[in-house]
This record gives structure tokens, sequence and C-alpha cells, in this order.
């Protein structure tokens, strides 16, 4: 297998920072013995030199590559607890602040769920599903700009630009991220979608970005098809791992395209 200096899936947006810390330490350790090495020698000078190159070339490593030792991210998700991760973003905390909303409530009562015809299950009414397929096919068709975005969130001036990552489809204005979805498809999802509540629910421009996160997520679930290439979607338990940890999700993907509608985190 051919050496790669840069490694994509542990740097840029991809790094662990739990893991980069760690490795700085590493490379600091190494250093300071250097330099110890050297001046118990009676060679301090060579020793500073070299522990500064030996530190110099560590962080370089860890930049591109994304750390220095092997195996740190297998390391770091078996060893590093849950709360130093939560201090790195990695582990979400948990919070007692639940938002007062029952989505499946307020989807009923404006018409856009209803019990399914067989079964205990609830089903998007045909209204809603069929303007809401109307309005995925029509964004697909056209390019998002700041003015359409204004039905999902509230945001500012500045230029609007997208990133696609595995697994996370980010929105910025001005360099600033105001959304991430878990693909493209679920971004366009939660776009049509927002159009067309707007016109059910009168105070749709007073609620808060997650009240309409909330409700918004509620209805992609009834999801049937994917919005990029119309091919059905499966909803399974999956285990996620990423750079620091490894855990159990319910996903609604789309095995044609590979497109990940909805995920959420189970206990």
């Amino acid at each position: 297998m051919a050496f790669r200096m840069v490694q994509p899936e542990y740097t840029g947006a991809n790094r662990c920072y739990p893991c980069t810390v760690v490795n700085l330490v590493i490379a600091a350790v190494f250093a300071l013995l250097v330099v110890g090495v050297g001046a118990w020698a009676d060679f301090l000078v060579l020793g500073l030199i070299m522990g500064s190159l030996v530190a110099l070339g560590s962080v370089l490593l860890i930049y591109f590559r994304g750390y220095l030792v092997p195996g740190t991210p297998a390391l770091t998700r078996r060893y590093l607890p849950a709360r130093v991760l939560a201090l790195f973003g990695k582990e979400q905390p948990q919070s007692g602040q639940q938002l007062e909303l029952d989505p499946e409530a307020e989807l009923r009562d404006a018409g856009i769920v209803e019990p399914c015809e067989t079964g205990d299950d609830l089903c998007l009414t045909p209204s809603f599903a069929d303007e809401w397929q109307s309005e995925i096919r029509r964004l697909n068709g056209a390019d998002t700009d700041r003015k359409s975005l204004n039905a999902v969130l509230d945001v500012g001036d500045g230029e609007l630009t997208f990133e696609d990552y595995p697994g996370a489809f980010r929105a910025r204005i001005g360099g600033d991220r105001i959304g991430t979805w878990e693909s493209e498809a679920a971004f366009r999802a939660d776009l049509a979608s927002a159009t067309v509540l707007k016109s059910r629910y009168t105070d749709w421009n007073d609620r808060s970005v997650e009240a309409k996160g909330q409700l918004l997520r509620a209805v992609r679930l009834f999801l049937d098809t994917c919005p990029s290439c119309e091919e059905r979607l499966t909803f399974a338990a999956e285990t996620v791992e990423s750079c620091c940890s490894t855990h159990e999700v319910a996903a609604l993907s789309c095995g044609g395209c590979g497109s990940r509608l909805f995920e959420t985190r189970l206990p």
C-alpha cells in the first residue's frame, strides 16, 4: 500500500481534536526527552536543535496526517471517557432542556399526518405528500439561494456557501455555519418541506429555528423515496464509527445513491 502524506479522513473537517491534543502532548514529551538527553550528555545546544527538529517534524505529521502515533483514533475511542470527548464536541452532553413541542401532535393538528389505512402507524396526508414531492422536484432543478433558505433558517447577509462531507452537509453565510444536515438530499427535503409548512402554519416565521428544525426532522421521517435519485429508502439501526467514538443510530438511508436522510442516536 502506497504511503500517503495527507490523510483527508483524519484532517480538515474530519480532524479528531482529542487525537490531535493527545498527539501534541506526546510530541512535546518526545522533544523534551531529546533535549534532556542532550543536556545529560553535555551537548545541550545539540539537544536543543534535535529537540526542535523532533517537535517541528511531529507537528507537521500531525497537521498532514491527523496523528503522530499509529492507531491513535482507535485508542482515543477506547480509552478517552465521554466527559473528555464532550469538551471537544465529540460527545453531546445530556441536557435537561427540551423544546416544549410535540411534533406528532403538531403535524396531526395541521393536517400533515393521519393514521394509515392499515396498522397503527401514521402516514402523510395525500395533499401534503403531493405538495412536498412537487416542491422537491422543483428545488432539484434550481440553485439554492439565500431567499429560499430563509424558509428554514433566519440567515443574515453574506455569501451563501455549502460544504459536502461524508455524513454531513453544511450551509454557511459569510463563513459562519448556519446549519448541518445528514446529506444534501436531507437539506433539500427540509427546504421543500419548509416551503409547504409555511403555508400550513400562520406563525411559521415567528417560530424559533430549533422549533422549525424539530418539525422538519419529524416530517423527513415520512419520506418513502430519496429526493436525489427517487430510490426506495430503508430504515434500520446501524453502528456509526467516528474518529473518537462508536455508537448505535437509527438511520433512514438510500441504497441507490448512499444518501443519509435521517439519523438519531440510540440510547
